[in-house]
């Protein structure tokens, strides 16, 4: 079986991604590099000090990683707000947060500010057509399900 997530560490207090329960939690926590004051509604980039290559366990095909927030920063009102990390970037892994509160929040060194989950990569090329196939939906859009 081929490693999932090849990391290297790009500063000195960069921590590696965890996961607690491997083959049961989603994603890999990841660890702020510095820390920061969050002040209400002004995006934030943090850095991590990594830059990751994630691979399927089996196939070893390049996977894309979703930056998705933690549950603990999340009921503080963090919330991330920028988070597709490409199959084939190498640079540093960049967390973009937002403070949705009204105080300020400060974030530490070593905090745990987010979390990555692995995906397979789909896209292909795009083909233009004139027409597309027929689906039940159709063109119904907002509302259309009626709720």
């Amino acid at each position: 079986m081929l490693d999932m997530l090849l990391v290297k560490l790009l500063e000195e207090g960069a921590r590696l991604p965890e996961v607690a329960h491997p083959g049961e939690d989603l994603g890999y926590d990841v660890f702020a590099l510095e820390g920061a004051e969050l002040k209400p509604g002004v995006p934030v980039r943090l850095r991590t000090g990594i830059a990751v290559e994630a691979r399927h366990p089996i196939t070893g095909h390049g996977l894309g990683l979703l930056v998705r927030d933690r549950s603990s920063m999340a009921s503080k009102g963090v919330a991330v707000t920028g988070g597709v990390i490409d199959a084939g970037y190498r640079g540093e892994v960049l967390i973009l947060l937002t403070n949705l509160g009204l105080e300020a929040i400060a974030i530490h060194a070593g905090d745990k500010i987010a979390q990555m989950i692995p995906v397979p990569v789909l896209t292909g090329q795009v083909q233009p057509v004139e027409q597309l196939g027929e689906s039940g939906r159709a063109e119904k859009g907002f509302g259309s399900s009626g709720r």
